[in-house]
């Protein structure tokens, strides 16, 4: 008979964090539940600030938009990344420096990302002279998916560099 060679456990992982192979954790899960729930909220935050906009002659008025934009939507943006940044800090096991940059995305894209798509939309259509509450709705949509699929493949460009180093 041979004998069993016992091997030294390297690291313990608590619970069924040993099935991961890098260091990234829990962030990229969490981090595609923000993505899944970014469409849905850019909606709901839109609405809101549509819904109260009065209309002149079938267009919204910019200037007014813009000052909503951003003294209510912009720092609550900036509150929910420091928020979401925060926590998917604390899912990462591996080191802070190698997946920082992963972590920022990660919070950034479904935080940030919903200002950049609705203000954006809403400059364009205003710059074309069309900023009408339909046209809005549809222009922040399509931003808020090509965001998201920048943002996915920001994710697995940014973990990968993570779990090279």
């Amino acid at each position: 008979m041979k004998p069993v060679k016992k091997e030294k456990i390297l690291r313990l992982r608590p619970f069924n964090m040993a099935n991961f192979s890098g260091g990234s954790g829990y962030m990229p899960l969490f981090a595609i539940f923000g993505a899944i729930a970014f469409i849905p909220a850019a909606l709901l935050l839109w609405t809101g600030l549509a819904v109260s906009m009065e209309t002149e002659n079938e267009t919204l008025n910019y200037q007014i938009l813009k000052r909503r934009l951003n003294g209510i939507l912009l720092p609550i943006c900036i509150v929910l990344f420091a928020l979401w940044g925060g926590f998917l800090t604390t899912t990462v096991y591996g080191s802070i420096l190698a997946y920082g940059l992963a972590i920022l995305w990660c919070a950034a894209v479904p935080t940030l990302g919903i200002y950049c798509s609705i203000f954006l939309s809403a400059k364009l259509l205003n710059d074309r002279g069309k900023l009408t509450k339909i046209k809005w709705l549809l222009c922040t949509l399509v931003f808020t998916v090509l965001t998201l699929a920048v943002g996915i493949g920001g994710f697995f460009l940014f973990t990968g560099l993570g779990d090279f180093f």
